[in-house]
């Protein structure tokens, strides 16, 4: 995703983060601004802002990239987390902004699933490309 469609997406932050000055881990809020690396803001529901580096900031992986997991791996997982990513993608299926949020809380709330439908926002650089001239 572009910096431009990352805005507004739900995210959340890092549950093992240790170094978290604002109390703000294991949270679900939106994405409001993408910088750089270093200076990602994310507004809380609850009220606040604050700004966390871009591996700290999580996001669902696609909702196919979900699937295709399940339906290659799902008979060697634990059936706690294949119920667990199964109602994930359910809920991405869904699309809509609690559905999504649910999805989050579901995922912050099973540690063994996290590496496998989350993953860090990755704010693109912008690179102007220079004009070429051929002869």
């Amino acid at each position: 995703m572009e910096n431009q469609t990352l805005a507004g997406t739900l995210v959340l932050v890092q549950p093992d983060m240790e170094n978290d000055p604002d109390a703000k881990r294991g949270h679900i809020g939106v994405l409001t601004l993408t910088f750089s690396e270093k200076e990602n803001y994310v507004k809380f529901p609850e009220g606040g802002e604050s700004y966390f580096p871009a591996e700290q900031v999580m996001m669902l992986k696609d909702k196919q990239a979900v699937f295709n997991d399940l339906t290659n791996n799902g008979s060697s997982m634990p059936l706690d987390d294949f119920k667990a990513m199964y109602k994930i993608m359910l809920l991405q299926d869904r699309g809509t902004s609690q559905a999504l949020y649910s999805a989050l809380a579901i995922a912050n709330d099973n540690p063994g699933i996290q590496e496998r439908v989350l993953e860090p926002i990755i704010p693109t650089q912008k690179q102007e490309l220079s004009k070429t001239y051929s002869r």
